[in-house]
């Protein structure tokens, strides 16, 4: 007998046992399994079958023998604390819970992807949720790629150590990023500044660091006493907080005031993103990006020292732009395919399987006749795995083990699933701090202040055990995906997304009241790497549309419908920036210095090829040069643009136009 089909077993028994069961009575169930050898080597490996069910959340215990009775202590599972309770969720807040998970779950990057599955099939069971239309409207877009988040997601809950390889961006002088090895105790996990950010205590440096997770080359998670925390968590630590820290607020510099200066008419700058202008920096070279992607819209007026920097990253991009720019290294890409394709989320080895099929029983129950193909859709699996699935559970259940005493499931020749005999598997499993955690770090990043989707999220971790709720407590600072949001930004959002799902037409007031309002109909709202935009057709102007919702002033319903546009085609977002083509767009190529190869050939992937000297070449598309102009501008002179000479023209102009007042 496998050991997957052995833990199922000893599920199913004491799951349906009245008393607790004890070891000698296994030993006698089991013969194959805990009846050879030794009572203490048998012992030994029921002890470890105990373990890893309770790293699944099944709550397998020992009940000690009670004194002055003949009762023999045993093993049971607390069938009150094993299954999911009822959250008695209302069908709106069923669909808006599923549809947020699920739009997270389609995201490139998501560090507990596995446990936002596992409880998005856990909490279909409590209504019909799966069959909402709500996640038609709701899309996330993470462009970075997020290599190691799993890993690193992991070590944050079992506060484990990493050590990482680090890879530095290069500085404002031109030297190239530095190459370090570093033991990090990893704190937490925050998505900030269109990156996934990782915040610990830094082993090299002897202090807190914040590590872009994009550039760490690899990660190593220390797995020495697997079951032991290798550090505490300094207490009320909020990941957000500090990975939220803007560059200028890094840490390492010695503190100084910064006073800025904004072109007419470039104002709204100054508090959207710069403090209002005059702030402390505590890293100048944090700052200087920051500014210079702004082009003459923002000077330094103070410090001197800053300013001299700036002066001295625009001269090296003249520099730059001085000569004939090389030839390009091979023949472009076509622009038509999207730079990025959307991951599915990992399955992981026996024990996630094992997770899952605890699941299948239920889900199967709770919907007679389903199709194979609709129900592994919904567990996010292949249906010939599915089937796989099916027939070993066809095997699991009760010793001895006759046909009443096993798992009755099968696949009918129209494949359908049909359950005659479920083994007390009736019900999901309760959910598991994690997979509580995943859920609601989704729930934040993907509907912030949906009243339906914190009122359900409320009603299900209340429905936690107490040991639970005190895990999921403590992590909800540790992982942080959702991107602070404005309160008007809070407001319409929830009104955005409601009036999307019903085709009800909206008046919007846009980036300033003394603009005209607008008509709008909403097909949908995005995500786009930390930042909300809604997206539909503006029939004020006759065209498609997206608004940052951030900057969205007032939104009402005019009492107008309009016709249903379909769900979000997810592939024409897939991109480095949100904008829609146009079928105007042209190839713009940069050259990104030995420096920033590194971070270039990761970002861009198939879109960057590394060049013989270092360098390294990047193709965007698109409609106009300001965007490339502005991406240049923001790498300090590590950057420039090669193609076409018009862009590289525009780069040159947008240099001597900043260059002007500090000369």
């Amino acid at each position: 007998m496998e050991k997957t089909e052995r833990l199922l077993d000893l599920v199913a028994l004491l799951l349906s046992a009245r008393e607790p069961v004890p070891f000698a009575e296994l030993r006698e169930l089991f013969p194959d399994e805990y009846g050879g050898g030794s009572r203490d080597a048998a012992q030994r490996k029921l002890e470890r079958d105990k373990a890893e069910l309770l790293k699944l959340g099944v709550p397998i215990e020992y009940v000690e023998p009670i004194a002055d009775e003949r009762e023999a202590g045993g093993y049971r599972i607390d069938r009150s604390t094993y299954f999911l309770p009822d959250p008695k969720l209302l069908p709106e807040e069923a669909a808006a819970l599923y549809a947020a998970g699920a739009a997270a779950l389609e995201a490139r990057d998501f560090p507990f992807a596995h446990d936002l599955q596992h409880a998005l099939g856990k909490i279909s069971l409590s209504g019909e949720a799966a069959a909402s239309s709500a996640s038609r409207r709701l899309l996330v877009v993470r462009p970075g790629r997020g290599q190691y988040l799993k890993e690193l997601g992991d070590a944050v809950a079992r506060r484990k150590r990493v050590h990482i390889v680090y890879s530095a961006p290069p500085s404002l002088d031109g030297k190239p990023g530095e190459k370090t090895f570093r033991d990090v105790d990893p704190w937490g996990l925050a998505f900030r500044g269109g990156a996934w950010r990782l915040v610990g205590y830094c082993h090299l440096r002897k202090a807190q660091r914040v590590f872009v997770v994009d550039r760490i080359e690899t990660a190593t998670v220390n797995e020495r006493n697997p079951a032991s925390a290798d550090f505490e968590t300094p207490k009320d630590f909020d990941a957000g907080a500090v990975a939220g820290r803007k560059p200028w607020q890094w840490e390492g510099g010695k503190p100084q005031e910064v006073r800025l200066r904004f072109a007419p008419g470039s104002e709204a700058l100054a508090e959207r993103a710069f403090e209002g202008g005059s702030f402390t920096a505590t890293s100048i070279d944090g700052l200087i990006p920051s500014v210079l992607q702004h082009g003459d819209k923002v000077e330094i007026v103070e410090p001197l020292a800053a300013r001299a920097k700036l002066r001295e990253a625009l001269q090296r991009i003249a520099r730059l732009l001085e000569r004939e720019p090389d030839a390009l290294g091979s023949a472009l890409p076509s622009i038509d395919e999207p730079e990025l394709k959307p991951l599915k989320p990992e399955r992981y080895g026996k024990q996630e399987r094992l997770r899952r099929l605890l699941l299948v029983v239920p889900l199967a129950r709770k919907r007679p006749g389903i199709k194979l193909d609709e129900l592994a859709k919904e567990l996010r699996i292949e249906p010939e795995e599915l089937r796989e699935d099916i027939e070993l559970l066809g095997y699991v259940g009760r010793p001895p083990f006759s046909p009443d005493d096993l798992i009755d499931i099968s696949v009918d020749e129209r494949g359908r699933v049909h359950v005659a005999l479920d083994q007390s598997f009736e019900r999901p499993p309760q959910l598991q701090p994690l997979e509580a955690l995943a859920l609601a770090a989704a729930c934040e990043e993907v509907a912030p202040a949906d009243p339906a989707v914190r009122e359900a999220l409320d009603k299900l971790t209340s429905k936690l055990t107490p040991a639970a709720r005190d895990l999921y407590a403590q992590l909800a600072k540790r992982l942080v995906s959702a991107v602070p949001l404005p309160r008007e930004a809070a407001d319409a959002l929830p009104a955005l997304r409601r009036a999307a799902e019903q085709r009800r037409e909206l008046s919007l007031r846009y980036d300033s009241l003394a603009k005209p309002a607008r008509l709008f109909h909403p097909q949908g709202v995005i995500d786009h790497a930390g930042v909300w935009y809604a997206i539909g057709h503006d029939a004020t102007r006759g065209a498609e549309r997206t608004f940052r919702v951030d900057r969205i002033l007032e939104v009402s319903e005019t009492g107008n419908t309009f016709q249903d546009p379909g769900p979000l085609d997810a592939s024409r977002f897939q991109r480095e920036r949100l904008f829609l083509p146009s079928g105007r767009e042209q190839p713009v190529v940069l050259r990104f210095s030995s420096g920033a190869a590194a971070w270039a050939l990761f970002r861009y992937g198939s879109r960057a090829r590394a060049l013989p000297d270092g360098r390294a070449e990047v193709w965007i598309d698109s409609e106009g040069s300001a965007y490339a102009v502005s991406l240049a501008l923001s790498f300090a002179g590590e950057a420039e643009i090669a193609f076409p000479l018009e862009a590289r023209a525009a780069l040159r102009a947008a240099v001597e136009s900043t260059l002007r007042p500090y000369t």
